[in-house]
């Protein structure tokens, strides 16, 4: 199985890294591939063989990178939970938690929180939790049409809303 993980563009993300080594360890055969973002080194990446580490991949390569990929491991990024989203992707979200020092304030949490709600994407804390649901992923789920559909209106109604916002000003 092919797993891409992405860490975003701020902070570094041992956390993450860790998830990643575990799952190395449960999973040896798999492709496990990480997008750590600038700056991560150290305990910031993962330190198993095997595992293809890169702090930004060019455009071009991420986009192979991720559709190859079975499932996405992301942080809350809304870049990510988009495209995840609109590709019908299968993702598994992992916050950036303040208390850990990997954001400046927790609206990540309400991000998994928000599109759980929304879209059904599974959300984890606890690293634990999370390396369970992955080595235990099965890759079965498509996005169906209605979410495609609820996805479309969503966007509509919110540029919708923006635009009278900016005519407001």
């Amino acid at each position: 199985m092919n797993v891409l993980f992405t860490a975003g563009t701020q902070f570094i993300f041992p956390r993450m890294a860790r998830v990643i080594e575990a799952v190395a360890d449960a999973r040896p055969s798999w492709t496990l591939v990480y997008q750590a973002g600038p700056g991560a080194e150290g305990d910031a990446l993962p330190h198993r063989v095997g595992v293809r580490v890169h702090p930004l991949f060019p455009v071009k390569e991420f986009k192979a990178i991720f559709e190859a990929a079975e499932l996405v491991v992301t942080h809350a990024g809304m870049g990510n939970i988009i495209t995840c989203l609109e590709a019908s992707k299968s993702a598994i979200i992992m916050p950036r938690l303040v208390q850990c020092s990997e954001h400046r304030n927790d609206h990540q949490i309400a991000t998994a929180e928000s599109v759980n709600k929304i879209y059904n994407v599974p959300y984890f804390f606890d690293h634990q939790a999370l390396i369970d649901a992955i080595v235990n992923y099965e890759p079965t789920k498509t996005m169906s049409s209605d979410m495609w559909e609820n996805i479309s209106a969503e966007r509509s109604k919110f540029s919708e809303n923006l635009n009278a916002l900016v005519k407001k000003l």
